[in-house]
């Protein structure tokens, strides 16, 4: 029986975080303090002590790397995409053999050219903001991530990234159908007209973070954390989760045929939601005043 690797990752990775972040929001008190200490990261593990789990911290700043990474690679995969089905290029072999290596021998040409082609657009702009957003506009603070965040923000991208094309047209095996923008549908143009205002305003979400960090003069002045006003923070405590939630939830409607994309979906889902609720929780927790109207992820919802 053949095996998707990817497939499998995701879940893995969905099913792992899940009962982990269950168990430390709920039984932290009766858990070993490394344990919380690897889960938990930046601000939320400040105050915590252990020598031996602090071996492996790197870092917040790097998470910047994440996106060298993923726009160098989401850029890579957006040429071969273009070069095979605007120029009838010829895929390489080994191209082949990784797909199938890694989605199964078996896999099907499930997703359609142009549906193909707009997610992999999309996906490459976002990956690209992202990187300005960690090199131009964050302004980090000298907290640390654990070595396990690091390599699983590589695993996702790289999972990502070849979603794209492991059950795409033109890179499967056999004979191809052509290519017809007419097969846009309403709803996959408005969905990828949410994604890019839900990118803009977590890059808008991002700027509301970093002005508290500097003076009127844009010279950064502090690392302290402050309540965030403005924008979606007026609704929701986790705007950038709610944001990209949204930016994954658009690429699974506008990759609906695929298999295995939507549990890449559902990984990012699980994995905001957790950061979301560390993020509410803890800033109830450290500021008296936070507003009590703001929801944790969705605008008047939750």
């Amino acid at each position: 029986m053949e095996t998707n690797i990817i497939r499998f990752v995701f879940i893995i990775n969905t099913i792992a975080l899940t009962g982990w972040g269950l168990l430390t929001n709920y039984m932290e008190s009766h858990l070993p303090v490394s344990i919380t200490y690897i889960y938990r990261y930046g601000k939320f593990n400040a105050n915590v002590r252990h020598t031996l789990a602090k071996k492996g911290d790197i870092p917040k700043r790097w998470f910047k790397h994440f996106y060298i990474f993923a726009a160098s690679v989401s850029t890579v995969i957006l040429c071969l995409i273009s070069y095979k089905h605007l120029y009838d290029g010829k895929i390489p072999e080994i191209i082949f053999t990784l797909l199938d290596t890694l989605f199964g021998a078996s896999r099907k040409p499930l997703v359609p050219v142009e549906n193909l082609i707009l997610a992999s657009i999309l996906l490459c702009v976002h990956c690209w903001k992202r990187l300005y957003e960690t090199t131009c506009v964050n302004i980090f603070s000298d907290q640390h991530i654990s070595i396990i965040h690091y390599v699983l923000g590589f695993i996702h991208y790289a999972g990502t990234c070849l979603c794209l094309i492991g059950e795409s047209e033109g890179f499967v095996r056999g004979p191809q159908t052509n290519r017809s923008w007419n097969k846009l549908t309403t709803t996959t143009i408005a969905c990828a007209f949410i994604f890019l205002l839900s990118t803009y305003m977590q890059l808008h979400s991002n700027f509301i973070l970093a002005r508290l960090r500097k003076n009127k003069d844009g010279v950064v002045v502090s690392h302290d954390y402050k309540i965030p006003f403005y924008g979606l923070f007026e609704y929701v405590s986790g705007p950038l989760q709610f944001t990209e939630i949204l930016i994954y939830v658009m690429l699974s409607l506008i990759l609906w045929q695929a298999s295995t994309f939507h549990y890449v979906t559902v990984w990012v889902i699980a994995n905001q939601i957790e950061c979301a609720y560390l993020t509410h929780w803890w800033f109830r927790k450290n500021f008296k005043n936070y507003p009590k109207k703001r929801k944790m992820l969705i605008p008047y919802v939750w």
